[in-house]
C-alpha cells in the first residue's frame, strides 16, 4: 500500500522514540470539513489505477498523520460524495509534509513541514570511494612498473657487455587458461554477473537498482538479458572451435544437451533453498531459462554453422557487406519463426475471462477491470503448466495483489532466445571481420536497428505502445531494447579492451571467468556472514555499504580463482 495508517501499531510519525524506515515520510492532512472524508492514494507509476482501495478515514476537524511511501510519486485525492483535489506529489525520504482540505478552498498545495534527507548521497559517496580506489591502484601500478623498469637487468650495462656479441634469447611467454580468452567477452560477462549479485542482494533498496514493477526499464532489468546475450556470443566462438577438432555434429549437440541439463539441475537446487517442500519447489528459474535458450541456439548453430569459413567477398558480390547475414539466412529464418510463434500466442491465445492480447499485471491496472489476468497468455500458460511450482509472489508494490506470474516462465524463455541469438550474431561479426572498425560499425548498426524497432513497438513510451517494454513479460520490445544496449556496450568494450588495450577489463574480467560459480555461490551464501549480516536499523547508507561489500567480496573470490588459474565451467 502506498499510504499506511498506523493506528493499531505505533505511529512512527508521532512517537518520539520511533524512527522512520527506508523510503518513508510523514504526511499530515488537516480535515476542516464538518464530516469525515476518505483518503485515496496510489503510485503515479500505476497506469490507469483510479480504482485503488481507500487508505484512511480522515475525521472531521482533525489533523491525521500517516506514514507514506516515497518509492514512487503518489497520486492522492479524497472522496465524500464526489472525488476532490486530485494531485500528484513526489514525497522525499524522512520528510514531513502537510495538506489542508476544506469546504471553502477544497484543498491547498501540499507543503513541507520538515525537510527530507538526501537519500541519494550514499550513491555519490560510494561512487567517489570507488573512483579514489581506482586512482590509487592505478598509481601504485605505475609506480611498481617504474621501479621494476629501473631495477631490471636489461637496464644494467657495462663495457664488457658492449664488447660481447650475444644473440638475443627468445622470451619465454607463459600462458594460462585465462590468457587465451577474449578479454572483452569476460569483461561484459563479469559486469553482468557482479551487477546481478548487487541487485539480488537488494541494491541498497533503491527503486532504480531493482526490477521495474511491470512496464518500464531499470538498470536491474538489463543484467539477465546481457548475460544471455554474451552467452550467445560465446556460443559462436565455442561451436566454431569444436567443429574444427570434431566432425561429429551429433556429439556436439549431445554435449550441449548435457550442459543444459546440468544448468537445469543447478537451477532446481538453487530454487530448493527457498522451498519448504517439493510441493512448492519452483521449476522455472534464471539458470533454467539460460539452459533452454542456450540449447536451442547452440543446436541451431551446430546444425548450420560452417566448419571452415567460406565467406569470400566475391561469393556475394555487391551484397558482400551483408555476408554476415546472408551466410546465416537459415538460422535467422528459424529464429524469426520462433519470434513469430511467440507473438501469435501472446496476442491470439484465448485466456478465460481476459481480453485477447492482454499484457498487463492485473490488480489495479487498467482501472482494475481485469484483476485476474496477470501476464495474459504467458501468465495463463505458466499457471496452467506449473501450478504451485512457480514464482509465487503476488504482492506488487505498484499494482497491489496480482496472480502468480513467473518472470522466467515458458513464454519468457522462448522470448529470450532472440536475445541469445543476437549475441550469436555479434559473435559471427567478431569472427568474420578482422578490422576493428568493421566490427564496431556493424555492432553499432545492429544497436541502432534493434533500438529503433523496439522504440517503434513501444512508441518510445512506458505504457502507450503496442508492445510495452516489460521485463516481467520479456516482451518483444524489451528483448530488442536490451539487445540494443548490449550491442552498444560490447562495441565500446571491444574497442577499449581488445583493440586499444587502454583498459584490462579489471576487476570485472575476473568475475567473467567463473560466472556460474559466482551466481550459484551468492545464492547459497545470501544473508550469511561474512557476505551479509542483520542490521538493527537499516538505512540506505548501511544497506548500500553491505550490498557493495557483498559484491566486492565475490569480486575478490573471482580474483583468487583467477590467480589460481581455476575456471569452473559447466
Amino acid at each position: 500500500m502506498p499510504v499506511t495508517s498506523q493506528r493499531v501499531a505505533v505511529n512512527r510519525c508521532l512517537d518520539a522514540n520511533a524512527s522512520l524506515e527506508i523510503d518513508e515520510a510523514c504526511f499530515s492532512i488537516l480535515n476542516e470539513y464538518n464530516r469525515s472524508v476518505t483518503l485515496y492514494s496510489y503510485s503515479s507509476d500505476c497506469y490507469q489505477c483510479a480504482n485503488a482501495p481507500p487508505q484512511a478515514i480522515l475525521p472531521a476537524g482533525k489533523n491525521t498523520t500517516l506514514v507514506v511511501s516515497t518509492k514512487y510519486p503518489l497520486h492522492v485525492f479524497y472522496k465524500d460524495t464526489y472525488e476532490y483535489c486530485h494531485t500528484t506529489y513526489n514525497f522525499k525520504e524522512h520528510g514531513s509534509y502537510g495538506w489542508n482540505i476544506s469546504q471553502e478552498q477544497l484543498c491547498s498545495q501540499i507543503y513541507t513541514i520538515r525537510e527530507p534527507i538526501n537519500s541519494y548521497l550514499p550513491i555519490f559517496a560510494a561512487f567517489m570511494v570507488f573512483v579514489l580506489l581506482a586512482i590509487l591502484f592505478a598509481t601504485i601500478k605505475v609506480i611498481v612498473r617504474v621501479i621494476k623498469g629501473k631495477l631490471s637487468p636489461d637496464n644494467i650495462h657495462d663495457d664488457l657487455d658492449e664488447l660481447q656479441e650475444t644473440e638475443t634469447p627468445t622470451p619465454i611467454v607463459r600462458t594460462n587458461r585465462s590468457s587465451t580468452r577474449i578479454r572483452s567477452i569476460d569483461t561484459l560477462r563479469g559486469i553482468a554477473v557482479l551487477w546481478m549479485i548487487f541487485v539480488n542482494n537488494g541494491g541498497g533498496k533503491y527503486v532504480f537498482f531493482n526490477h521495474s514493477a511491470w512496464n518500464g526499464l531499470t538498470v536491474a532489468d538489463l543484467v539477465l538479458p546481457w548475460f544471455a546475450w554474451i552467452m550467445g556470443l560465446s556460443i559462436t566462438i565455442a561451436k566454431r572451435s569444436e567443429l574444427r577438432v570434431s566432425n561429429s555434429r551429433g556429439k556436439i549437440i549431445l554435449r550441449c544437451l548435457q550442459r543444459a541439463l546440468i544448468l537445469v539441475l543447478l537451477g532446481l537446487m538453487v530454487n530448493s533453498i527457498h522451498s519448504k517442500s517439493l510441493k512448492d519447489l519452483r521449476f522455472p528459474g534464471v539458470l533454467q531459462l539460460l539452459a533452454v535458450s542456450y540449447f536451442v541456439c547452440a543446436t541451431i548453430e551446430t546444425v548450420f554453422i560452417r566448419a571452415h569459413s567460406q565467406d569470400d567477398v566475391l561469393q556475394f558480390g555487391r551484397f558482400s557487406i551483408l555476408r554476415d547475414i546472408l551466410n546465416n539466412w537459415a538460422q535467422w529464418l528459424i529464429i524469426l519463426a520462433i519470434v513469430t510463434t511467440h507473438t501469435l500466442i501472446t496476442f491470439t491465445l484465448p485466456v478465460p475471462n481476459c481480453p485477447t492480447g492482454y499484457l498487463g499485471p492485473g490488480g489495479y491496472y487498467n482501472f482494475g477491470k481485469f484483476p485476474n489476468c496477470t501476464g495474459g497468455a504467458a501468465g495463463y500458460i505458466d499457471r496452467l503448466v506449473f501450478g504451485s511450482h512457480m514464482y509465487s509472489k503476488t504482492d506488487n508494490p505498484v499494482y497491489g495483489t496480482i496472480l502468480p506470474h513467473d518472470p522466467e516462465g515458458i513464454m519468457n524463455t522462448i522470448s529470450i532466445i532472440l536475445v541469445v541469438y543476437m549475441g550469436v550474431h555479434a559473435g559471427k561479426i567478431l569472427l568474420l571481420y578482422y578490422q576493428c572498425n568493421a566490427r564496431v560499425i556493424r555492432w553499432l548498426l545492429w544497436s541502432f536497428v534493434t533500438g529503433i524497432i523496439g522504440g517503434i513497438l513501444c512508441r518510445f513510451d512506458k505504457e502507450a505502445g503496442v508492445i510495452p517494454v516489460s521485463k516481467k513479460m520479456m516482451s518483444l520490445s524489451f528483448t530488442l531494447t536490451v539487445s540494443c544496449f548490449a550491442f552498444l556496450l560490447y562495441a565500446i568494450l571491444h574497442f577499449l579492451v581488445d583493440y586499444k588495450q587502454c583498459w584490462s577489463g579489471a576487476p570485472f574480467i575476473y568475475a567473467g571467468l567463473n560466472p556460474i560459480t559466482l551466481y550459484v555461490g551468492h545464492i547459497i551464501t545470501m544473508g550469511l556472514f561474512p557476505w551479509a549480516w542483520q542490521l538493527t536499523h537499516a538505512t540506505h547508507w548501511s544497506l548500500l555499504a553491505m550490498n557493495l561489500w557483498t559484491t566486492a567480496l565475490w569480486g575478490v573470490v573471482a580474483y583468487w580463482l583467477y590467480l589460481k588459474d581455476i575456471i569452473i565451467s559447466v
